[in-house]
């Protein structure tokens, strides 16, 4: 695995999990699949403890995190580790050159590199998952 591309996943990746604990902790329960997720009564728009907004879409949600906004969506069984290469580029904003990428295209090469080469995994739907995590 690039190690550029390693270090922006594993990043996305902690961020989601500290929307996802804020969201717990402020009374969402995480859903057992994506359509649950769906079908769940929570506000579309909404705030979380501290005053940190959320926007709930489809099978996912962005927060609005002290450290920047983080969008991710719940996978078919209700993981939160899932990623492709949208939410990547929009989670890394101005600082994908900070993470070894001189564009969105660079990063997108390298995502579809790892791909090819096995290192990360299609779900059929939207999300990626590293492939020793699947």
């Amino acid at each position: 695995m690039n190690n550029q591309l390693a270090i922006l996943i594993s990043d996305y990746q902690a961020s989601v999990g500290v929307a996802v604990a804020m969201m717990q902790r402020s009374g969402i329960p995480l859903p057992a699949t994506n359509v649950d997720w769906v079908v769940n009564d929570i506000p579309q728009h909404g705030e979380l403890e501290g005053g940190v907004r959320y926007f709930k879409h489809g099978y996912g949600c962005a927060v609005r995190l002290p450290t920047g906004t983080v969008d991710f969506d719940f996978g078919a069984h209700g993981e939160i580790d899932g990623f492709d290469v949208w939410r990547l580029a929009d989670f890394a904003g101005d600082k994908l050159l900070a993470y070894g990428f001189a564009d969105e295209d660079a990063l997108k090469k390298c995502f579809e590199a790892e791909v090819a080469a096995g290192a990360l995994t299609y779900c059929g739907y939207i999300l990626y998952y590293l492939a020793d995590a699947t």
